[in-house]
């Protein structure tokens, strides 16, 4: 029997997690980027351009504020099918991480021009919800739980690509998840991966970047990314009321706030290339798995980098994949996974340090 078991009882998960903890990256990626130069429309000229590089200085510190919300519902049937499972979970994730930046090692294991990040893991929570009793609800719980106090460092090269990641091992045991801690904190410097030479208010740019961590092989991210503009830093909770006739001293605040971060919005979709052939990942077949089926995706981002320092404020996202995927071992056991799993995320700068920035 082909072993996908493993697989089949963290695919879902794992790639729910993924989707909200590394898409943002993606639609910052540099990978095949295409880009448009922006106009002033009365002049014609060309408009300035601006590098959002983050500017990091070893013996800083800051802290994020980190909320996930993952709705998973999906089914299996066949070989692992499980009848008395929940077809709905919410999982509900807050976590608060403190960065601070070292200087980059001495001697040849040292990156020239790079610096390091150190990420620890002040707080981390978790609920998980589900429509009928799951008794791996605890379990789960208990791993996020279990990242506190928890530290992964990350080595950033010159241009702040990462290069190297340490510490992960004592937080998740699979390549899959170094990327998608690569991809993280890649998120905090997104404005380096926009590209290069800088942009302008309206420019537009599009990118790919490989969807490794799923169950069907050859899918692409493909992202198209705009500036979009300059706005302040933290603007009002779209939560409250505004406009004519809310009153209040806020208002008068928020307008006259000013616009000290340039807003990103990204659009992204899983596709898969016409070129690709092969559906099933290398890592399944080497467990005499074949993989068929499809598996779909679009997301939306909205990133606020500082104009002064190049750091992410704040990013906002949501997204949503559906997916109708059979797994056959080479036994011909079968396994189908069909459903849907939809994210929310928002990462912010915590108050204080946002302050400082």
């Amino acid at each position: 029997m082909g072993n996908y078991g493993p697989f089949a009882r963290r695919a879902t998960a794992l790639c729910a997690a993924l989707l909200v903890i590394s898409t943002g990256a993606r639609a910052q990626s540099a990978a095949g980027q295409k880009s448009s130069a922006p106009r002033h429309k009365a002049s014609g000229a060309v408009l300035p351009k601006i590098s959002l590089s983050p500017r990091f200085v070893p013996g800083e510190s800051f802290r994020y504020e980190m909320e996930f919300e993952t709705t998973n519902d999906t089914s299996r049937t066949g070989f692992a099918a499980d009848p008395q499972g929940p077809s709905s979970v919410v999982v509900n994730w807050n976590a608060t991480i403190r960065i601070d930046v070292l200087a980059p090692e001495d001697g040849p294991a040292g990156v020239a021009g790079g610096i390091r990040l150190r990420t620890t893991y002040e707080k981390s929570t978790a609920s998980v919800h589900s429509d009928t009793f799951d008794p791996t609800a605890a379990e789960a719980t208990a791993q996020y739980q279990q990242l506190e106090g928890k530290v992964i460092e990350f080595t950033l090269d010159s241009a702040r690509k990462v290069v190297e990641v340490s510490g992960i091992e004592g937080i998740a045991d699979s390549e899959k998840a170094a990327r998608a801690a690569r991809d993280w904190i890649s998120q905090l410097g997104a404005g380096a991966n926009a590209p290069a030479g800088g942009i302008s208010v309206g420019q537009t740019w599009s990118s790919e970047q490989p969807a490794t961590a799923l169950p069907i092989a050859g899918l692409v991210w493909r992202a198209e990314s705009e500036y979009v503009g300059n706005e302040a830093c933290h603007p009002p909770n779209p939560d409250v009321p505004s406009g004519p006739g809310a009153g209040g001293a806020g208002d008068t605040a928020n307008a006259n706030a000013a616009p000290d971060c340039a807003v990103i919005l990204a659009k992204l979709s899983l596709v898969r290339p016409k070129t690709a052939r092969e559906t099933t990942p290398s890592e399944l077949r080497e467990n005499g798995v074949q993989s068929a089926g499809k598996w779909t995706g679009t997301a939306q981002s909205l990133v606020y980098i500082s104009l002064d320092t190049g750091m992410v404020v704040s990013a906002t996202q949501t997204g949503s994949e559906e997916m109708d995927v059979t797994l056959t071992s080479s036994h011909n056991t079968t396994m189908r996974l069909r459903g849907t799993i939809s994210t929310r995320s928002q990462v912010a700068l915590a108050a204080d340090d946002a302050q400082k920035r």
